[in-house]
């Protein structure tokens, strides 16, 4: 009877550690934070034990090796017993006779089995699903049993890494840090459970890109840029004011640059009498940045000078355009437009190139499905750079997947001297592994060209198509659709019946 109590006590015992030692790696740091910050010392004791892991885990791996060598112990020899005395009760020569060796095998089937159903499985799945609450629960005693474990695993330890030495590995100590690509995956596998808008991951993308996008790619360039000229009548200024309704204008003497102007300053200061009127006495000073700088390093540089404008340089210091901080936020936000400004009246249906469209993708790689649609562009001779698009999008490709999760891909980039943007829609029977976030096989790709110098254009086609996709109704169309133009219907229903944000 003594046996048969202990070899219980050790499988709960084993199973107890393994739900702890589960628990305490799943649960969110954030989560005992926030409850610490509100006075829970359960929730302090706690974070001071997943931000000690290593050590924590040490312990727990200690008491699961007991647990597991007791349950060996006694479990195998209690149950070989009894099955021994079975097979000896039936009376039957031959089972009598092979008893022992049968009786070890089958004791050691049902002991490993209940070890790892009780033992393993089933505590590690219930450690899963409530992690945070199970952590704090044996807070208390995790840390009791880790201070009285706490020397012998010192010297565990220390032995442990004496000997991982000796073969050349040496301690990570970011093993906790994620990467990049990892915080993005994460964040695609979040938006995959619901736990995100799409919306909301496309502006994580755009900040991830933050530091690699620079000052070229979004600010306006010089020729489309309103300037007033130093010499201007204040009704000159007025009609300019109409016409574009910007609150800062850059003010040149001649071909030279020679700073800007806010509208507020100008109106409110204003001399009584028009005729006197002489913009330069409100001139700012305007700062330049140049076009290769990073628009992470331009926002601080902003910041730092308080300023919403600059002008742009070239490779020549030749003023190139201009850039404000509106273009900056917009690379993040999407595009931000204010009572003057008209929205874009591009509809997905609109800028669908059906001809270019291919609804019987053959490649299985992303590389190679991503060529088969830039060559059927230039069958079509679009009027842009296919050298350019192509080395664009498969540059972005291989930084990261564009791959969305729910069997999607938006690969996009933005062309010079496009004067409108385009969608190629590209369907594939089998699948394309484009490594996506909730690990199905691509089977319908956005392929997006937009011009370069206006990135809102750009933002405001993805968050469309993302709107569109996070449709359960309008999705299913998208994936079931045999033709280009069944997918050109989709999108009409979508501009016609979903309402603009």
């Amino acid at each position: 009877m003594l046996n048969i109590f202990l070899a219980v006590f050790f499988l709960l015992l084993n199973s107890l550690f393994v739900l702890i030692e589960f628990a305490i790696v799943r649960a969110r740091p954030t989560k005992f934070e926030e409850l610490s910050q509100k006075g829970s010392k359960t929730a302090k004791i706690s974070l001071g034990i997943v931000s000690n892991l290593n050590s924590y885990l040490a312990s727990i791996q200690l008491g699961i090796t007991i647990a597991s060598i007791g349950l060996g112990w006694i479990a195998q020899p209690l149950v070989s017993n009894l099955i021994k005395n079975l097979f000896v009760a039936t009376n039957i020569e031959i089972i009598k006779y092979y008893s022992y060796s049968i009786s070890i095998v089958v004791s050691f089937i049902i002991v490993t089995s209940l070890h790892i159903i009780l033992g393993e499985q089933v505590p590690k799945y219930i450690a899963i699903s409530i992690a945070e609450k199970i952590t704090m629960f044996f807070a208390i005693p995790l840390k009791i049993f880790y201070e009285i474990t706490f020397y012998p695993m010192l010297f565990i330890n220390k032995t442990s890494e004496f000997f991982v030495r000796l073969v050349g590995i040496k301690k990570n100590k970011e093993s906790q840090i994620y990467s990049e690509d990892e915080i993005r995956l994460i964040l695609s596998q979040s938006e995959e459970l619901g736990r995100i808008s799409l919306q909301r991951l496309m502006m994580f993308e755009h900040i991830f890109d933050f530091g690699k996008t620079t000052v070229k790619e979004i600010m306006t360039p010089v020729d489309k840029t309103i300037f007033v000229n130093a010499n201007s009548s204040y009704l000159d200024f007025i009609n300019i004011l109409n016409r574009h309704k910007f609150s800062r204008y850059p003010v040149k003497d001649g071909d030279r640059i020679i700073g800007f102007v806010h509208i507020k300053e100008v109106l409110l200061n204003r001399a009584q009498n028009v005729s006197e009127f002489d913009i330069r006495k409100f001139l700012r000073e305007i700062k330049t940045v140049n076009q290769d700088l990073p628009i992470e390093r331009t926002l601080r540089f902003f910041q730092e000078n308080n300023i919403h404008i600059s002008l742009v340089s070239n490779e020549k210091d030749e003023v190139a355009g201009i850039l404000s901080v509106e273009d900056i936020i917009e690379d993040i936000t999407g595009e931000i437009r204010d009572e003057f400004e008209k929205r874009p009246t591009y509809r997905l249906d609109k800028i669908l190139d059906k001809d270019s469209s291919i609804m019987d993708i053959k490649s299985l790689d992303k590389f190679e499905a991503i060529n088969e649609m830039i060559n059927k562009i230039l069958k079509n001779k679009l009027n842009f750079s296919i050298k350019e698009a192509k080395e664009k999008i498969i540059k972005r490709e291989k930084l990261f997947s564009t791959a969305i999760g729910h069997q999607i891909s938006i690969p996009h980039a933005r062309i010079e001297g496009l004067k409108t943007p385009i969608i190629i829609v590209g369907k594939s029977e089998n699948g394309i592994n484009f490594i996506a976030p909730d690990q199905k096989p691509v089977k319908l790709i956005f392929l997006i060209f937009s011009p370069f110098n206006d990135s809102s254009i750009q933002l405001n086609i993805l968050s469309k198509i993302s709107k569109m996709i996070s449709n359960v109704t309008l999705k299913k169309k998208l994936l079931n659709a045999k033709t280009v133009d069944k997918i050109e219907e989709v999108m009409t229903i979508f501009e016609d019946n979903i309402p603009a944000d």
